[in-house]
């Protein structure tokens, strides 16, 4: 190429154009490309926090999750009841609890060669059984019964009494403290309690209504009761054996054995029982299946967090109850503000006492 080419080329626009962009890209492709780390070191940062927080509130993750295992399943007692006769699923709930936990111990739970020694095994053991008795046959039967007589967002409402019977036991049987906001929150979630009950007594006129109203809201106090009492002795039982699963399988074996006593001495109960394992109400089915699940993640949450404070979220079922009841399976009427407001006060009375 001659000197005169070589002019014409340097004098060519074109070329000057492309070697100052192609010059002007190095440094921009190096600028890119330390963005992209720095971006990548942020959002593994930001990961590693939210995993961080998330590990801070399984407990509390576990009873959201209950919540709405419970909460459906309650909605589908009220279902049950009007596709046929039975106890809306609380015989076939303990035998899915059993069955479920069972797995999710032989899939995830504590091995056997990994258990602690004889003699805290065996006391770990008799507390999960004590706490079978009470949360999966007494209070599951008085929960289901309460449902029964007054539905799923009033009988769900009762529920709510489970904090205050948890907070006190608590404090008595393990050494859990109470700050302000646990104080507060506790009492917006009896105000609301209050004001539920009485507007709901107050709206019935009948006094055959009214006697059915009371009975059921005895079915829920004492079921809250017997749940709350459940929650300390799996507490106890998970400071001897730390597995949420095996505890939910050896309290639903308990369960199992206190029905198997009860068919054989009662004619009744005997009969009863063998309806409820026909299968033949599907929304009794639903029942049982959203029970045993929301027992599971229950036993989970008591084993990451502290009693009062899954008692405290437990008591949002109500709200979530009746977004189901109204919304999503149209069971019952929708709510007055009356009921709302209290739901939304029972809501931040469990914020606080979670936060």
């Amino acid at each position: 190429m001659g000197h005169g080419d070589a002019r014409s080329l340097s004098r060519d626009p074109r070329i000057g154009r492309h070697r100052t962009r192609g010059s002007a890209r190095q440094p921009k492709h190096g600028l890119c490309s330390r963005l992209r780390t720095t971006r990548c070191s942020a959002s593994r940062a930001d990961r590693e926090i939210g995993m961080a927080w998330f590990a801070g509130r399984l407990g509390e993750t576990f009873a959201i999750l209950s919540v709405l295992a419970f909460a459906y399943g309650g909605v589908s007692i009220a279902k049950a009841k009007l596709y046929g006769k039975g106890d809306g699923g609380v015989v076939l709930s303990v035998v899915f609890t059993t069955l479920l936990s069972a797995l999710v111990w032989a899939v995830a739970g504590t091995p056997a060669g990994s258990l602690p020694g004889t003699p805290d095994l065996m006391i770990g053991l008799a507390w999960f059984a004590v706490s079978g008795l009470l949360a999966t046959a007494l209070a599951r039967i008085l929960y289901f019964m309460s449902v029964r007589d007054l539905g799923a967002v009033r009988g769900s409402a009762v529920k709510r009494a489970i904090p205050f019977f948890a907070a006190v036991f608590g404090v008595l049987f393990l050494g859990e403290t109470l700050n302000s906001n646990k104080l507060l929150g506790l009492a917006l979630i009896a105000v609301s309690i209050a004001v539920l009950v009485a507007v709901d007594l107050a709206r019935r006129g009948g006094s055959e209504a009214d006697a059915v109203a009371s009975i059921g809201y005895a079915w829920g106090t004492a079921s809250a009761l017997c749940y709350a009492s459940a929650y300390v002795a799996r507490k106890l039982g998970l400071g001897y054996v730390p597995d949420g699963a095996l505890g939910t399988f050896v309290g639903s074996m308990a369960a199992v054995a206190y029905y198997a006593f009860a068919v054989s001495f009662n004619a009744r109960a005997r009969t009863a029982t063998f309806a409820a394992l026909s299968l033949k109400n599907n929304w009794a089915v639903v029942a049982a299946l959203c029970f045993s699940i929301g027992q599971i993640c229950n036993f989970y949450a008591i084993q990451h967090t502290a009693i009062s404070t899954v008692g405290a979220i437990q008591s949002l079922e109500v709200f979530v109850s009746m977004v189901i009841a109204t919304v999503v399976l149209r069971t019952e009427r929708a709510p007055g503000w009356t009921t709302i407001a209290a739901a939304v006060a029972a809501t931040v009375g469990v914020l606080l006492v979670v936060a």
